[in-house]
């Protein structure tokens, strides 16, 4: 009896001093995690920021995602809001693809190619669900980090920001979710994202301020009036996008200008779309481009000329024409010559 007391306490004393080793190489591992991830916020994070090559960030997101991620988990780290930014820049890539495929079956169809047509709808479904599922999982970090860090339920209470980094994740993760539902939507709802997104991202975009964050958190909230039933009613809708494109260009990031335009064609208004389209290409003399948030603006960018491009493809077979982001083919001459250059045409 006594031999087994003597067993039992001294493989305790093993197990309890094995759990004690494993758990301080853990909080080891994981210190050193967020060590890199500080560094990554801190150091890399700003310059990637003030690159505005969104071919080049979108392809760095896709192809180092799994090692940072992987990574920074092995190791125990919190990579969630790091994650978040990667993953809404890696589906600028994949959502490129599915313009090219679109405008592939637009143009088929406009030549009675039916079977190609066809083919590059299903190719662009397909590049819309992958889109969606980044961009899902992009809010889906974000919301939880902000919900452990903060103690908050995401929608419900506003967060005390620690950092501005954390602010702007906040707020581009909560785009991204919106970008998730309306391409779901459009890949037949083969992710099957919550619409409920759209409704607390509402609530959860007035935690952010719309003077610090170019214009953008109220413009998004527009957005959401115009989607859902009866969301606009009581609300200067076009007036709050007019305000918040001002605020836009006088910081030097234009991402209130393509929500405008992308509302404008949720519920096809053309002539609002043309103005949004204007209205980034042609912003106020004083525009500059913000040092700081380039490749917010150059991605914003992005996404305006995919939408010029399907415009102008439903409506002439070709792409907008270089440099004539801003113009469309049936604006009448000025006195120094056509506003379009017919040999592209």
């Amino acid at each position: 009896m006594t031999s087994l007391r003597a067993f039992s306490l001294s493989t305790l004393a093993i197990v309890v001093g094995g759990t004690t080793v494993l758990t301080g190489c853990k909080a080891v591992d994981k210190t050193a995690a967020n060590v890199v991830v500080n560094v990554v916020e801190r150091r890399i994070t700003p310059d990637l920021l003030r690159n505005d090559d969104v071919d080049l960030m979108c392809t760095f997101a896709t192809g180092n995602y799994p090692l940072i991620s992987g990574a920074v988990r092995a190791l125990y780290g919190s990579p969630e809001m790091l994650e978040a930014v990667l993953l809404q820049t890696s589906s600028v890539c994949s959502e490129n693809q599915a313009i090219s495929e679109e405008l592939r079956s637009i143009r088929a169809a406009r030549e009675k190619r039916i079977e190609e047509a066809q083919d590059a709808r299903i190719a662009q479904k397909r590049l819309l669900e992958r889109t969606a599922r980044r961009q899902l999982l992009a809010f889906e970090r974000m919301t939880s980090y902000v919900e452990t860090e903060y103690r908050i339920k995401y929608g419900s209470k506003c967060p005390q920001f620690k950092k501005d980094y954390h602010e702007l994740i906040y707020l581009l993760g909560t785009v991204a979710g919106l970008q998730a539902v309306v391409n779901d939507i459009a890949a037949e709802q083969a992710v099957g994202v919550s619409t409920e997104i759209a409704p607390k991202a509402e609530r959860a975009l007035r935690c952010i301020s719309n003077a610090k964050w170019w214009g953008a958190p109220t413009a998004a909230r527009a957005v959401i009036w115009n989607i859902l039933p009866g969301g606009a009613e009581g609300k200067v809708v076009w007036g709050t996008f007019q305000q918040s494109m001002m605020i836009g260009e006088l910081q030097g990031v234009r991402i209130a200008h393509t929500l405008y335009a992308l509302s404008a064609l949720s519920i096809d208004d053309q002539p609002r779309f043309r103005d949004a389209v204007r209205r980034f290409a042609n912003p106020i003399k004083a525009f500059k481009q913000n040092e700081e948030f380039k490749v917010v603006d150059a991605l914003s960018g992005a996404i305006m000329s995919n939408l010029s491009d399907r415009y102008w493809t439903e409506n002439t077979g070709t792409r907008t024409p270089v440099g004539s982001l801003g113009k469309f083919w049936d604006d009448k001459p000025t006195s120094s010559g056509p506003s379009i250059n017919l040999d592209d045409l």
